[in-house]
């Protein structure tokens, strides 16, 4: 530990000679810029605007534009390229089947992030599966902000917020864009139109077949298929006035996934069809914001609904699914501005009915208050000290919880362009509404399966450097959680995965971002995470998740141009859940006998400007064609592949 903080120090000193300055605007839109700044505005870190460079955490902002410029289709392809978040999805840009929900985490830990959409919390049953329900010609920019986040955002928040900001137009003319992609596996076409009062974005997607969607481990084992699937978007905003806005956004996923057994005598393939798991997956939202800004007072409320029902086949998972939120804050601006107060309360409900079940409904309420203050000591020092006291609501299977959650962030300015900051807080997270309801009936599963909440500390200090030309992010972290939850194998029915508590989770490791505008035309972002993420069930402790990321991007630009190139690997991963026979450790009485492969991505997007309301894109995927892992259950994404887009705006 001592020669990795004496490396960090070395790294620090070599970084501090940069040279730039540090821009003097502020509060930009960001929709309209190419590329984030450390000086441009960043609003989820401390629920109030304060310039990256003066935010005392790790945080990581993708414009729009940037968006457009990766060739993602959605949220998952844009935000797995960040170092230290990772994505657990069953195939490419978050594929998920029924109650098979992807996810992104942050720093190592499963169910630990958070997601906001425009501020107010959106996760599901512990998941941030509802990043998949915006379309990505919606998105005005995604906050990423990795550490402490419980005290100002409440639970979920362990390992940091991924905060998804919607687009609102301006003016009153009507605009909006028409747009089409043809690829190898997938075609989609969106239409977007309005004005500065309503907004209305549809979007379908059509998914075609993939042969082989995860690894084949033994000829006892079965090949997993893709089939055909659709999804539609829609999303609406609206301005009722200029202080009320409100959105709403609905998705339908129609997805499929197919096995098959060997045929020992004939084609000597997976070819006998074995079991069909088909979903209807729908979510719908609707989110209200009240801001009043010469009063720094802030009021937004939001309804979700998930349910999933089983098609003719095999898949059984046929629940409902909805959660309700309402919080107020209020700011204040102390000492003639030099210090700033946000306090507030919150409520939130969530509640599910499995439909295969006996009497498996629940609700869950808790409330919560939330104070921040920071302090300006001198032009150089300032701190935060953050509080939050959580309350959650007893019922017929939890006891009533009562925990403060403190946090205390510092903020030291070593120059004009680099700051020093330290971010260390308490976190707290119930068990997911569903964790009781795995089997036949509650009052057994509570009896046999009763679960504890996660709690933990998050430590983080990091330096910030740069200018518009320059920039340089460092964190050093440690995570400690006790409970952690995780997904195991129901001892008296190998058939069903029953959620648990493990003893503990830690992780320590380091983080770096680099972006460099090396002229007009060509730009580079360079970015790595290096930790030991580890889970002790009993006395033994073993990896839980990538221990390094590596990320390379390089793009160029002119007037009408914009080619940009990225690689990510994620290495030296943790154990896979399934031996090479096909059946868990416990299953077979033993240890593991290998390690999730490397997952190497490459990826080539081009886009050309045929005119002022036309663009042609053009993307290469998986460039090397690797079968590349995306999770533990070694679930591939996809064989290199091609996208072809068309866009019109008027």
């Amino acid at each position: 530990m001592k020669k990795g903080l004496l490396q960090t120090l070395i790294v620090t000193a070599i970084l501090s000679g940069m040279n730039g300055v540090v821009s003097a605007g502020g509060g930009q839109n960001t929709s309209k810029l190419d590329e984030y700044t450390l000086d441009d505005v960043v609003v989820t870190a401390q629920r109030v605007e304060t310039k990256d460079l003066d935010t005392p955490a790790t945080t990581t902002v993708i414009t729009a534009q940037q968006l457009k410029d990766t060739g993602a289709t959605t949220t998952y392809e844009a935000i797995e390229r960040v170092p230290g978040l990772n994505a657990f999805s069953y195939g490419q840009g978050g594929e998920a089947y029924g109650g098979m929900f992807s996810r992104i985490n942050i720093r190592g830990l499963d169910r630990g992030t958070l997601m906001l959409i425009d501020g107010v919390p959106a996760n599901m049953l512990n998941y941030n599966s509802f990043l998949n329900t915006i379309p990505v010609d919606s998105i005005e920019k995604i906050e990423i902000v990795k550490g402490a986040g419980s005290v100002l955002y409440g639970a979920d928040a362990f390992g940091g917020v991924i905060n998804i900001i919607t687009k609102k137009s301006e003016g009153k003319k009507v605009r909006g864009s028409v747009s089409g992609t043809i690829g190898s596996y997938e075609k989609n076409y969106a239409v977007t139109v309005g004005n500065e009062d309503v907004t209305l974005t549809y979007q379908r997607d059509y998914r075609k077949p993939v042969h082989q969607i995860g690894r084949i481990y033994t000829t006892g084992t079965s090949r997993k298929a893709r089939a055909n699937g659709t999804k539609d978007y829609v999303f609406l905003n609206l301005r009722l006035s200029d202080k009320l806005t409100a959105n709403y956004s609905y998705a339908d996923t129609n997805s499929e996934y197919d096995t098959f057994k060997y045929d020992g005598g004939g084609t000597k393939d997976w070819t006998k069809p074995e079991y069909r798991y088909h979903w209807d997956l729908k979510t719908q939202r609707v989110g209200l914001t009240y801001d009043d800004s010469d009063r720094q007072w802030r009021t937004k409320f939001a309804w979700a609904r998930q349910t999933i029902r089983p098609f003719a086949g095999n898949g059984t998972t046929n629940t409902d699914s909805n959660s309700y939120h309402f919080e107020t804050q209020k700011a204040w601006d102390l000492r003639g501005g030099k210090d700033n107060l946000v306090s507030g309360l919150e409520f939130h409900s969530e509640n599910v009915e499995d439909h295969t079940k006996t009497e498996a409904t629940m609700r869950r309420d808790s409330y919560a208050a939330f104070l921040s203050y920071t302090r300006q000591f001198n032009d150089y020092f300032s701190a935060t000290f953050g509080m939050r006291e959580h309350f959650v609501k007893a019922n017929s299977y939890e006891q009533r919880q009562n925990v403060f959650l403190p946090q205390i962030q510092t903020l030291y300015k070593i120059s004009p362009k680099a700051v020093w900051y330290v971010n260390i807080g308490k976190s707290f997270e119930m068990p997911a509404v569903n964790s009781w309801f795995p089997a036949a009936t509650r009052k057994v599963l509570k009896r046999q399966h009763e679960m504890k909440p996660q709690v933990g500390w998050n430590y983080e200090t990091g330096l910030k450097f740069g200018d518009q030309k320059e920039s340089v992010k460092l964190a050093v972290f440690r995570m400690m959680v006790k409970n952690k939850f995780v997904w195991i194998k129901d001892p008296s029915d190998p058939t069903i995965s029953i959620q648990a508590n493990q003893d503990e989770f830690r992780n320590v490791g380091m983080e770096l971002e680099y972006n460099k505008q090396i002229n007009p035309h060509l730009s580079a972002r360079i970015g790595g995470y290096y930790a030991n993420p580890q889970a002790r069930d009993g006395q033994k402790w073993k990896q839980a998740d990538a221990r390094q990321q590596y990320f390379l991007g390089l793009q160029y630009r002119n007037a009408k141009l914009r080619v940009n190139t990225d690689w990510y690997i994620t290495a030296k991963r943790q154990d896979a859940y399934y031996l090479m026979t096909g059946k868990t450790q416990t299953q077979a009485k033993r240890g593991p006998d290998h390690r999730v492969p490397n997952r190497i991505e490459g990826n080539l997007t081009m886009s050309y400007e045929m005119t002022p309301d036309q663009t042609v894109s053009f993307g290469v995927y998986n460039i090397l064609n690797r079968e590349n892992p995306i999770n533990e259950y070694e679930y591939w994404s996809l064989p290199r592949n091609y996208r072809l887009s068309y866009t019109y705006q008027f």
